[in-house]
C-alpha cells in the first residue's frame, strides 16, 4: 500500500495548506525585491493623459508624468496631441526584452477597450476608445534606449 493510501484526509489538508503558504510567501518576497531600475507604474499617467480634454495642461499635472521623463521639457503639448520622449532607464526585467515591448505592454493592459494594430522592433500603435473619445497612442524609439510616446486624437 503506498504512502497516499495510507495517509489520513487530515494530513493532506495540512500539507496542502503548509504548501500554498510556502508559495505565497514566495511570491510576496520577489515582489517585494524587485529591482531599483524599475520604472513606477505608469498606468495612472496613460490614464490622466488620454483623458485629458485638452493635452496642453497636461505638463503641468504631476499626475500625468510619466516614469523616467524627468522635466515638462521633455514633452510638447497642443490641444489636440501630446508628444514626449526620455531615456528610458532600466533594463530588461527577464520576461520583457527592451523598455519599447514593456512600454507597449502597458499601454495594453491600463485600457480595457484598445486595439494594438501595429507592433513592430521601433514602432508600437494602439487605438484607445474611451466613453466620449478615441484617442491614438504610439510608442516609439527614437534612439539606443530613448523613447518617444505621442498621443492624439
Amino acid at each position: 500500500m503506498s504512502f497516499a493510501r495510507r495517509s489520513s484526509p487530515l494530513f493532506s489538508r495540512v500539507a496542502l495548506a503548509c504548501g500554498a503558504a510556502l508559495l505565497l510567501s514566495s511570491v510576496a518576497d520577489a515582489a517585494q525585491t524587485a529591482a531599483p531600475n524599475q520604472p513606477a507604474d505608469i498606468c495612472a499617467a496613460l490614464t490622466q493623459i488620454v483623458d485629458a480634454s485638452d493635452f496642453r495642461h497636461l505638463p503641468d499635472e504631476s499626475a500625468a508624468q510619466l516614469p523616467g521623463v524627468s522635466t515638462a521639457d521633455d514633452c510638447r503639448a497642443s490641444p489636440h496631441a501630446y508628444d514626449c520622449h526620455w531615456r528610458a532607464h532600466w533594463q530588461a526585467d527577464g520576461a520583457v526584452n527592451d523598455p519599447l515591448e514593456e512600454l507597449g505592454a502597458d499601454i495594453a493592459a491600463c485600457f480595457p477597450r484598445v486595439v494594438h494594430d501595429v507592433n513592430t522592433p521601433v514602432r508600437q500603435h494602439f487605438i484607445v476608445t474611451t466613453d466620449t473619445r478615441r484617442v491614438n497612442v504610439t510608442a516609439s524609439v527614437q534612439g539606443p534606449n530613448e523613447l518617444r510616446l505621442r498621443v492624439t486624437r
